[in-house]
């Protein structure tokens, strides 16, 4: 179960962390978008965000409208309610301004957290130029790892390295992976408990954000 405590924010949110914006008051705008933290201004209690974006558009929040903004680190979800200031000019860059909050809603364990996901990717049993690869398809994800099933027989500890295109700002490429458990054959091959190796900070920090904003749709729909 993910743990979640109120935390102070001046302590938590920073410059950069990647962002997902939530509107649900608002039929037209209603949806998920990516975002991050522009800057902070701690004087004036604001933190700027990037306008946001969908499908590579961008989606202008205009003032008044209120949205639940969730910030993201390498283990960690910080979630707070705010409303748009508005679109502005900053620093020569287009930003949307909201109060910033005393506390933050702190989400520990967010990267074990696993989503059903059906996509198909490949792995390599090395790294070396031509080497063969085999098809396989996810059944979940997490920022930690994956489930999949395959027709090549795989021992546990065995290291393969995977290419997956999550969507269209994240693939994986070549990505260090051991197989860590091995579940019942299936009629569709051999299933198994995939654990990520050496994830750069940067790309733990966009599968925590991917993973999160996944489950957030899964539960808008229920």
């Amino acid at each position: 179960m993910a743990y979640v405590e109120l935390v102070d924010a001046s302590k938590t949110l920073k410059i950069g962390l990647p962002a997902s914006i939530k509107i649900v008051f608002v039929k037209e705008l209603e949806g998920v978008y990516k975002s991050n933290v522009a800057d902070i201004d701690f004087n004036r209690r604001l933190l700027f965000l990037s306008i946001p974006s969908l499908k590579g558009k961008f989606i202008p929040i205009p003032k008044g409208v209120r949205m639940t903004v969730n910030l993201f680190d390498r283990s960690s979800v910080y979630e707070f309610d705010t409303v748009s200031l508005g679109v502005i000019k900053y620093d020569n860059m287009y930003v949307i301004p909201v109060p910033f909050p005393e506390s933050v809603r702190k989400t520990e364990r967010r990267k074990f957290v696993r989503v059903p996901i059906y996509l198909e990717g490949k792995f390599y049993i090395s790294v070396e130029n031509e080497t063969e690869s085999f098809v396989f398809t996810t059944k979940n994800i997490s920022a930690g790892g994956l489930m999949m099933v395959t027709k090549k027989y795989l021992k546990v500890g065995d290291i393969i390295y995977i290419d997956l295109k999550l969507d269209a700002d994240l693939m994986l490429n070549k990505q260090k992976s051991k197989i860590v458990r091995e579940d019942e054959h299936t009629e569709d091959g051999f299933v198994y408990g995939v654990q990520f190796l050496d994830l750069p900070v940067s790309l733990e920090t966009k599968l925590v954000r991917f993973v999160f904003q996944k489950e957030l749709k899964m539960k808008s729909i229920r």
